[in-house]
């Protein structure tokens, strides 16, 4: 019996111990149950694994939470299908729609609802395919699949009954959205997936990835792609360079750890200066070229809203190339922040506010003509 003890704790110790030295933060005890695990550590159901607990200080953070209960079905599909980032795709869709002059709430539902539910089958088919290197990366080695909570069959399943779905409702009501939804999710899952692990190329092939998503609202609305929506999709396209390099820097230990190329580890010099030169190209994309296609834009509030959002990203850019590691998360963050401002500006400018504001007061203010005599006598 005391033989028996003395094995569990050296056990355990060594666990903890090789979580101290190691680099790599997967926890072991990824395919028993919980209530398993925590018998096996001699913890009571809900404390926190000791290995993720006691492991080195890593810049990028853990996905979840450490606690030992099973998710829930609905929080398992959430997880693996990505939501808050999938809603942020199916957004940029629904802009694509509403600047391509997209006037129908029904349709503009649909669209949103098919994108969200092909961008959360996409995500899921990823970490389907990933799910052994998932397991070596602190970020992801708690999501369901390297936990065990479900089965790769069953992810893969609820993948297909996704995209099955998705590509069913923007079929309804426009065959070519459906189509290019559909290669979006071949380009992720079949090309960007696999190129993950063979190229640093694999974040031009991301970035296509996203900026499909407006071209399907534009698709939606006429079967034409007009010149806006046109512009908004390179943006996004060009925005998701300094965005993502910044997050692969922050994260680099955990992606070599899983073995992923990204030019953030194997060449950081080169990942932060793309990052400064599309940030310029995005300052050019959102300031010049709406003049050179003769997109309508309210100057007076517009062009200074888009220079100080443009400046401070910019301004993060530069610090990210000139100290990557003090400043790689900075620049992640403040891209969100630079993206929520300019699509809102763009939205808000597609409306023309200062127009119907002067017209309203025009209207409000204009003078009756006076009344002619014939008037006068009628």
């Amino acid at each position: 019996m005391w033989r028996l003890t003395f094995a569990h704790k050296s056990t355990i110790s060594r666990f903890v111990g090789a979580a101290r030295a190691c680099t790599m933060t997967a926890c072991p005890y990824g395919h028993a149950t919980p209530t398993i695990r925590a018998q096996e550590m001699n913890l009571v159901e809900g404390e926190q694994c000791p290995v993720i607990g006691t492991a080195p200080h890593m810049p990028c953070p853990i996905e979840h939470p450490t606690t030992l209960r099973a998710p829930t079905t609905y929080e398992m599909a959430s997880t693996m299908g990505k939501t808050q980032l999938s809603a942020y795709v199916a957004a940029t869709a629904l802009a694509g729609y509403v600047i391509g002059y997209g006037g129908s709430p029904l349709i503009a539902a649909a669209l949103t609802a098919g994108t969200m539910l092909q961008s959360c089958s996409a995500n899921t088919a990823n970490q389907v395919i990933e799910v052994n290197y998932d397991k070596l990366m602190k970020r992801t080695c708690r999501r369901p699949l390297p936990m065990g909570h479900i089965t790769r069959r069953n992810a893969a399943f609820l993948s297909a009954a996704e995209l099955a779905v998705g590509t069913g409702m923007l079929a309804t009501f426009s065959p070519a959205a459906a189509a290019l939804g559909a290669l979006n999710w071949f380009l992720y899952v079949g090309m960007y997936t696999p190129l993950k692990r063979l190229s640093p190329t694999n974040t031009w092939f991301g970035s296509i990835v996203g900026g499909i998503p407006p071209l399907m609202g534009g698709l939606a609305v006429s079967g034409t792609i007009s010149a806006p929506v046109w512009l908004l999709a390179t943006f996004l396209f060009v925005w998701q360079i300094p965005h993502f390099h910044g997050l692969a820097f922050h994260c680099r230990r955990d992606y070599e750890a899983a073995g992923y190329k990204m030019l953030a580890f194997s060449n950081p010099w080169r990942a932060s200066f793309y990052a400064v030169l599309l940030s310029f190209v995005m300052a050019f994309l959102t300031m010049a070229v709406p003049a050179l296609i003769d997109m309508p834009v309210e100057g007076a509030w517009y062009y200074p809203v888009a220079a100080v959002a443009n400046a401070g990203m910019i301004y993060k850019s530069v610090l990210f190339h000139q100290a990557p590691v003090r400043h790689c998360r900075g620049c992640f963050v403040f891209s969100y922040v630079y993206l929520m401002i300019m699509l809102g500006a763009i939205m808000l400018n597609h409306y023309q506010p200062m127009h119907t504001v002067n017209g309203l007061i025009a209207d409000f203010t204009a003078e009756e003509p006076p009344l002619t005599e014939k008037a006068l006598l009628a």
